[in-house]
């Protein structure tokens, strides 16, 4: 070790959750020195899903003006060692001087463009670097994998798979996304697939797929609308040389290139993510009125929550209200009632909608925004491609018109929410089945749904895809069967059958810690010093992110943080001005670390 007033950390992942908390515990540091040791095989900033070594038709699904990992003057937690920049400011700043295609792509960036993840991936390394060059601050990049720890007194040895040894204060595990070994299912049904001399191609980063099983013109079955969805789609039409054009009339056509696949899309919405919104807002965002934690507590007191049961209705109401406190504010000639009475009826738990609202465009239901084929049914497959194709064209020109900024409201709400689940997760006040499985489950699926959904533009290329035939939706509720030869999906939209010879498992792994093949995580296992939370999947972590081993003891100074853990789902990148939950957990976190140094320990006392 250093000296007593130095506190040495590892931090096992380099990508941006890493980055976050060295942010974290460099505003923290108080004058002591720092010294962290960045573990990963990939780059360090980007790590696995924003390294540079991938395809420049992959980007990030927001605009680079709402990316960031420091924080603003939006955001109450102490300290800021680096100034706030967003993804846009550093391309206008720092990217555009760079040499080569880097600079050139910085160049082309403007606040409301869709980055690519090797820009992000700049970024990302620029951030590190100032970190790094902090007074105080000393950061060793460890391009391998961490393969053991065991804690001992006060330190942690970590073993490196290249035969390298760090001694250190305390380890944060920050590996960002996980492979696992795959199901007994998934191993049937893939044994079953090659049996019938059928192709399966089972979940997995969308990036490191092999996508040449699938071949020119053949018929593939795609299970999974999302955004691992929208990059499999951008790699087989894109990236195999198709090309999209704009006609005169302002119309895309896709020119494809004869290498495509025919692409069959089913799951249980049957229709694409929404747009993201893609016009500016200068709000101001609406606060939470009925999902903060008082006032979840003056309505259930203090007795454990169930998000579905107890929880849900209230999101809907809080998302309404930011609806409607944009719409009365910023469109009043669209409304037939005063503020002053919609808001009382409404927080009365009146539905005054209809009554206000005239036009039901502007009115908000999320029932109708969640599922959108729900009860719809048709006689013909084509007859629902059409009501998909019309589906996604309303939704593209909502998203970038400004007289509906009430979704941008609604928008933030879903953020804010996010931070109160964060926090409800955080105190332990869910109940141990909603942790489980509604915050991973329900709640991010409706949360990416509404909110996380893919670039216009590509939503404006998948319009243009479904209209040359390359791309066909096979409706809401998609069951996939392998009968004889054949892949086979039906559908609660229409009656017509849709088979094909191959089938792509669109969706990340779900997460499952007992099969990873992460060999940190599968030796701590094995001696059980980390354990998976029951039922879950995920690695179980404590209030404060220690690891929690077989036995339901906290380790001393081992953390972990990300979506794999039972700790709050928290996204690796912040919004700017919304007071992000990524800067609390990180906060929270680092202050934790510096604890264990006895000079901030005492000071802190």
């Amino acid at each position: 070790m250093t000296s007593p007033n130095t506190l040495t950390v590892a931090l096992v992942g380099a990508g941006p959750t890493a980055v976050g908390v060295l942010e974290r515990l460099a505003s923290r540091a108080g004058g002591d020195d720092l010294v962290v040791h960045l573990v990963d095989p990939f780059p360090p900033g980007g790590g696995r899903v924003w390294r540079t070594a991938q395809s420049d038709l992959l980007w990030a699904n927001s605009l680079a003006r709402d990316v960031t990992v420091l924080p603003d003057d939006s955001v109450t937690v102490p300290g800021r060692v680096v100034p706030g920049a967003t993804v846009a400011q550093w391309a206008a700043d720092v990217g555009a001087q760079l040499p080569g295609e880097d600079g050139a792509q910085a160049r082309r960036t403007t606040p409301g463009t869709f980055p690519s993840r090797r820009l992000v991936s700049g970024y990302l390394g620029w951030v590190l670097d100032r970190l790094a060059a902090l007074p105080g601050v000393t950061v060793h990049r460890h391009r391998t994998r961490a393969v053991d720890l065991v804690e001992h007194g006060t330190a942690v040895e970590v073993q490196l798979a290249d035969g390298g040894r760090l001694d250190v204060d305390t380890v944060v595990l920050a590996q960002g996304h996980l492979d696992r070994t795959r199901t007994d299912g998934e191993v049937e049904l893939a044994d079953a697939a090659a049996a019938a001399g059928l192709t399966h191609v089972p979940t997995a980063y969308t990036a490191d797929l092999d996508l040449s099983v699938l071949r020119p013109g053949e018929d593939v079955l795609v299970r999974g609308a999302g955004l691992a969805f929208v990059d499999l789609v951008t790699l087989l039409t894109g990236g195999r040389g198709g090309r999209f054009r704009t006609d005169p009339d302002g119309r895309l056509v896709y020119l494809p290139s004869g290498q495509e696949p025919v692409l069959h899309v089913g799951s249980r919405r049957g229709t694409p993510y929404k747009a993201k919104l893609d016009y500016d807002w200068a709000g101001p965002p609406v606060p939470l009125r009925f999902f903060t934690p008082d006032e979840l507590t003056a309505r259930f007191g203090d007795r454990p929550l169930d998000l579905r049961a107890d929880l849900a209705p209230v999101i809907a109401r809080e998302l309404g209200w930011a609806h409607a406190t944009e719409l009365f504010r910023a469109h009043p000639e669209r409304v037939a009632m005063p503020w002053e009475e919609f808001a009382a009826r409404y927080a009365a738990g009146e539905d005054p909608w209809a009554a206000a609202v005239l036009d039901p465009a502007d009115r908000f239901d999320l029932a109708a925004l969640d599922r959108p084929l729900a009860g719809a049914r048709f006689a013909t497959g084509e007859q629902l491609q059409e009501w998909v194709r019309g589906y996604v064209r309303a939704d593209l020109a909502r998203a970038a018109d400004p007289a509906h900024s009430a979704d941008q409201a609604v928008f933030t709400a879903l953020l804010f929410c996010h931070g109160t689940i964060a926090g409800l997760v955080r105190a332990g006040r869910l109940t141990e089945r909603s942790a489980r499985e509604d915050v991973s489950g329900w709640w991010m699926n409706l949360f990416s749904h509404l909110a996380s959904g893919p670039p216009s533009p590509r939503l404006a290329e998948l319009l243009a895809l479904c209209e040359a035939g390359v791309v066909r939706f096979t409706g809401a509720d998609t069951v996939v069967t392998l009968e004889g030869d054949r892949w086979v999906a039906r559908s609660a939209s229409t009656d017509e059958v849709t088979t094909a010879t191959a089938l792509v498992e669109a969706r990340v792994p779900a997460v499952d810690v007992a099969r990873t093949t992460d060999p940190l995580l599968r030796a701590l296992q094995a001696r059980g010093t980390a354990a998976e939370q029951p039922g879950t999947g995920r690695l179980h972590v404590d209030a404060g992110y220690r690891l929690v081993d077989r036995h339901g003891r906290s380790a001393a100074r081992v953390h972990a943080v990300g979506f794999w853990t039972s700790g709050a789902q928290v996204a690796a990148f912040a919004r700017p001005r919304t007071n992000a939950p990524f800067f609390h957990q990180d906060d929270a976190l680092a202050a934790a670390l510096w604890a264990l140094v006895p000079a901030q320990a005492a000071h802190a006392a």
